[in-house]
């Protein structure tokens, strides 16, 4: 019932608190106050018949006493009205009964009233003495008069009564509900107005005020919610200012971020671009005959070349990851040829140091490819390996690849690097993970980096859904554990080296660069392998080359002038005369937006400068036996 009232208006609600205590009191003393009057009109009537009956009597004595019946009827006739239906007298002396009925009609409903009829005492006196004679005490009843009383006129009057009673009450409550209505509208309309005030304000329209009508509490309320209003409203401006200096703020980072992104991928793609040259002439020249003191010195130049391409790697993809552009790929790879390949180069560099390394691959992972993102694999182990070699000055350090299987498809590999070097305090173990963070930083000028590595490692085992782990004590030695579930795949045992030399050997290449140094350095390098090669400066020049000779492979780079290398695979996508022709993107950008632009132009491949000579090897080996 309650919950029903409050779903009413405040105006509704008020008139119906303010009708209801009336009406119940009304209608209490309207009832009390009917019921008295009919009651008083009943009484009314019955004294009136009772006086007339005791009229009667008195009139009637001395007929009664002297048996005159007809004195009786004419006194008796006399009394007779619309009211009066009915007379008897009763001579008590005579056993005489006279009744006397009323010419009118018949009334159904009647009251009897009977009254005795008394003789008189005279009192007489004594003619000698003068004294009174009391010898008669008491009046003695003679006769008895009853009156039948008609209740028509009494029910008149009762109807009478109630109909103006009625009228009376539904007139007082029609005022009664007038007023309640004219005060509840003159309560309840400030308050509607408030309600909807407030609902302008929770909806944000601060910009009207309530007019105060009149004094006293509701006036001070309407007061007290336009001041409020107003603080609102002061406060609602304040804080459109304050966000549009955020916004302006975020506006202003984030081209100062896409400045530093753009800064980033040019100068990653300028310091990538002679640094393959650098890097390439290195693994030629390794590849030749060469003296003992020369292959060390060809050796050094080539770990401190990596050392620096690690760190562009790292800043970079630091910057990919704090944007969360950082994407993973999924594709098989060997396991044992990536540790082999990035392993050995430290190996010597551990020497040099007196520490020895030594690492292994578990034998069922020889004969398996597995799925994964083996750049990203690559960077924690040379991560992770870097460090060991960093701070280890005496002792070993040894890196696992265990694997362990889950099912026909799957496979759960276990990544192990344990060295015997500094260790880290308990105490600093939490920070070694964060950027730009090394555990002492009196130690970064002792032992330099940029402090990434390990930042990365961690959010790169984050995006793998790999599990890090770290055990250190300091002064014994840290190790690294890192697990991750991936599929693999079943490989057979072949001479790899003779299956690429068949697949080489008098294949043409085109390779589209405008670097003069990388584009001799891949010419040789595909001369050395028996592959015919052609070169070209740019897009333009690439399709000419196509025109003019069978090619059977393309090595694009990205950024040339004249026509860039995003246009010429367009190009030669469409003529149906060398579509098929593989193409693997060549270039110093790394971002992921570059190799997704490269795969929607019809590119088969991507590598990002410097690249392994041994890998291009493999690329170009795998698109042609494709």
């Amino acid at each position: 019932m309650l919950l029903k009232f409050r779903k009413h208006t405040i105006f509704s609600q008020i008139l119906i608190a303010g009708i209801s205590p009336a009406i119940v009191i009304f209608i209490s003393l309207f009832t009390y106050s009917l019921i008295s009057r009919l009651n008083d009109a009943a009484v009314n009537q019955r004294e009136i018949a009772t006086r007339i009956a005791e009229n009667i009597a008195a009139s009637s004595e001395l007929a009664i006493i002297s048996g005159n019946d007809t004195q009786l009827i004419e006194i008796m006739r006399s009394a007779i009205n619309k009211d009066i239906t009915a007379i008897t007298v009763v001579n008590l002396l005579t056993e005489n009964k006279v009744y006397l009925k009323s010419n009118h009609r018949s009334h159904q409903s009647f009251e009897l009233i009977t009254v005795p009829i008394f003789q008189s005492r005279v009192d007489i006196s004594d003619s000698f003495t003068g004294d009174i004679n009391t010898s008669i005490k008491s009046q003695k009843e003679i006769g008895t008069v009853t009156i039948e009383q008609s209740k028509d006129q009494l029910e008149k009057l009762q109807k009478r009564i109630v109909i103006v009673s009625s009228s009376i009450g539904a007139l007082s409550i029609f005022l009664c509900i007038l007023l309640a209505w004219l005060i509840s509208r003159r309560i309840s309309k400030p308050l509607a107005e408030i309600n909807i005030f407030t609902k302008n304000i929770s909806l944000g329209n601060l910009g009207s005020r309530l007019k105060v009508k009149g004094e006293g509490e509701l006036g001070e309320l309407q007061n007290h919610i336009n001041e409020m209003t107003m603080n609102l409203e002061a406060q609602q401006a304040e804080l459109t200012s304050r966000l549009q200096q955020l916004q302006l703020a975020k506006t202003l980072a984030d081209e100062a971020n896409n400045a530093k992104s753009l800064f980033l991928a040019t100068m990653t793609h300028e310091l990538r671009t002679p640094m393959n040259g650098a890097l390439g002439m290195l693994q030629l020249l390794s590849t030749t005959e060469l003296n003992q003191e020369q292959s060390n010195y060809i050796e050094i130049a080539k770990s401190s070349s990596e050392h620096l391409l690690n760190i562009v790697n790292n800043i970079l993809d630091f910057s990919k990851i704090e944007k969360g552009d950082l994407k993973l790929d999924s594709h098989l790879y060997s396991p044992t040829t990536l540790f082999d390949m990035h392993l050995t180069p430290l190996i010597y560099e551990a020497k040099n140091k007196g520490v020895e390394l030594n690492y292994s691959v578990s034998s069922k992972l020889r004969s398996v490819n597995v799925y994964g993102d083996d750049i990203r694999v690559r960077q924690i182990v040379l991560n992770l390996a870097s460090n060991a070699v960093k701070f280890t000055h005496s002792g070993n350090i040894d890196i696992r690849l265990d694997s362990e299987e889950i099912n026909a498809k799957e496979l759960l590999l276990t990544l192990s690097v344990k060295d015997t070097g500094i260790g880290i305090d308990e105490s600093d173990q939490l920070i070694v993970f964060d950027s730009f963070r090394q555990a002492d930083g009196s130690r970064k000028r002792r032992y330099g980096g940029s402090g990434l590595g390990l930042a990365i490692v961690k959010r790169l085992c984050s995006l793998m859904q790999a599990e890090l782990k770290m055990d250190s004590k300091l002064g014994e030695g840290t190790q690294f554990t890192i697990k991750w579930k991936c599929r693999y795949e079943a490989v057979q045992a072949i001479d790899e080296t003779t299956t690429q030399e068949n697949v080489l050997a008098g294949k043409t290449v085109l390779i589209v660069e405008d670097n003069p140094v990388n584009q001799m350095l891949v010419a040789n390098t595909v001369k050395r392998w028996d592959m015919i090669a052609l070169t070209a400066n740019n897009g333009q020049e690439c399709l000419i080359e196509l025109q003019k000779q069978h090619v059977d492979i393309v090595l694009m780079d990205l950024q040339m002038p004249t026509m860039d290398g995003y246009e010429a695979s367009i190009k030669i996508r469409q003529n149906t005369n060398y579509a098929a022709i593989p193409i693997i993107a060549l270039t110093a950008n790394s971002i992921q937006e570059d190799k997704d632009r490269c795969f929607s132009v019809g590119m088969n491949d991507f590598l990002s400068k410097p690249v392994s000579l041994n890998v291009l090897k493999e690329k170009i080996s795998y698109w042609l036996s494709s």
